[in-house]
Protein backbone atom coordinates (compact mmCIF):
# COMPACT_ATOMS: atom_id res chain seq x y z
CA UNK A 1 0.00 0.00 0.00
CA UNK A 2 1.53 3.15 -0.97
CA UNK A 3 1.21 6.72 0.69
CA UNK A 4 -0.71 8.08 -2.20
CA UNK A 5 -3.80 5.46 -1.48
CA UNK A 6 -4.51 6.45 2.18
CA UNK A 7 -4.17 10.45 1.18
CA UNK A 8 -7.36 9.34 -1.15
CA UNK A 9 -8.93 7.32 1.36
CA UNK A 10 -8.48 10.15 3.48
CA UNK A 11 -9.37 12.45 1.64
CA UNK A 12 -12.43 11.02 0.38
CA UNK A 13 -13.57 9.89 4.44
CA UNK A 14 -13.41 13.76 4.75
CA UNK A 15 -15.76 15.29 2.24
CA UNK A 16 -17.98 12.63 3.23
CA UNK A 17 -17.63 13.78 6.93
CA UNK A 18 -17.82 17.56 5.36
CA UNK A 19 -21.09 16.78 3.44
CA UNK A 20 -22.96 15.21 6.54
CA UNK A 21 -21.63 18.17 8.45
CA UNK A 22 -23.42 20.89 5.59
CA UNK A 23 -26.48 18.32 5.33
CA UNK A 24 -26.69 19.01 9.39
CA UNK A 25 -26.67 22.36 9.35
CA UNK A 26 -29.20 22.52 6.31
CA UNK A 27 -31.34 24.28 8.36
CA UNK A 28 -31.88 28.39 7.32
CA UNK A 29 -32.45 31.81 8.77
CA UNK A 30 -31.38 32.71 12.28
CA UNK A 31 -32.40 30.36 15.41
CA UNK A 32 -34.50 33.53 16.43
CA UNK A 33 -37.16 33.20 13.59
CA UNK A 34 -36.64 29.30 13.19
CA UNK A 35 -37.37 29.22 16.81
CA UNK A 36 -40.87 31.22 16.40
CA UNK A 37 -42.17 29.34 13.61
CA UNK A 38 -41.22 26.32 15.21
CA UNK A 39 -43.44 27.50 17.85
CA UNK A 40 -46.46 29.00 16.06
CA UNK A 41 -46.08 25.09 14.40
CA UNK A 42 -46.73 23.56 18.04
CA UNK A 43 -48.73 25.73 18.90
CA UNK A 44 -51.33 24.93 15.96
CA UNK A 45 -50.62 21.27 16.32
CA UNK A 46 -51.37 21.37 19.93
CA UNK A 47 -54.85 23.28 19.05
CA UNK A 48 -55.84 21.03 16.14
CA UNK A 49 -55.13 17.55 18.59
CA UNK A 50 -57.72 19.47 21.50
CA UNK A 51 -60.32 19.95 19.08
CA UNK A 52 -60.34 16.91 17.77
CA UNK A 53 -59.91 15.15 21.30
CA UNK A 54 -62.86 17.68 22.09
CA UNK A 55 -65.08 16.29 18.77
CA UNK A 56 -64.59 13.22 19.99
CA UNK A 57 -65.80 13.11 23.60
CA UNK A 58 -68.69 14.98 22.09
CA UNK A 59 -69.46 12.27 19.70
CA UNK A 60 -68.83 9.52 22.49
CA UNK A 61 -71.66 11.58 25.10
CA UNK A 62 -74.16 11.62 22.22
CA UNK A 63 -73.83 8.01 21.50
CA UNK A 64 -76.43 5.54 23.69
CA UNK A 65 -75.77 2.05 24.02
CA UNK A 66 -78.46 -0.04 23.96
CA UNK A 67 -78.58 -3.81 25.97
CA UNK A 68 -79.95 -6.60 24.51
CA UNK A 69 -80.83 -9.64 26.47
CA UNK A 70 -82.10 -12.60 24.78
CA UNK A 71 -85.83 -13.33 26.17
CA UNK A 72 -85.95 -16.47 28.58
CA UNK A 73 -82.68 -16.23 29.69
CA UNK A 74 -82.25 -15.93 33.76
CA UNK A 75 -79.33 -14.54 35.54
CA UNK A 76 -78.29 -17.64 38.02
CA UNK A 77 -77.11 -16.47 40.88
CA UNK A 78 -73.74 -18.03 41.73
CA UNK A 79 -73.99 -19.81 44.95
CA UNK A 80 -71.10 -19.15 47.90
CA UNK A 81 -69.66 -22.29 47.19
CA UNK A 82 -69.27 -22.11 43.09
CA UNK A 83 -67.62 -18.76 43.76
CA UNK A 84 -65.21 -19.95 46.36
CA UNK A 85 -64.50 -23.18 44.24
CA UNK A 86 -64.40 -21.27 40.94
CA UNK A 87 -60.43 -20.72 40.50
CA UNK A 88 -59.72 -24.26 42.86
CA UNK A 89 -58.52 -27.70 40.24
CA UNK A 90 -59.02 -30.19 42.50
CA UNK A 91 -56.73 -32.79 40.40
CA UNK A 92 -53.72 -30.58 39.90
CA UNK A 93 -51.49 -31.94 42.60
CA UNK A 94 -48.21 -29.77 43.73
Amino acid sequence: MSRGDKRDRDRAKNQAKQLQKAKNNAKGGDPLSRNASDKAALEAKIAKKAAQKKAEEEAAKNVTTKVVRKKGMKKDDAGLDDLLNAGLNPKKKK
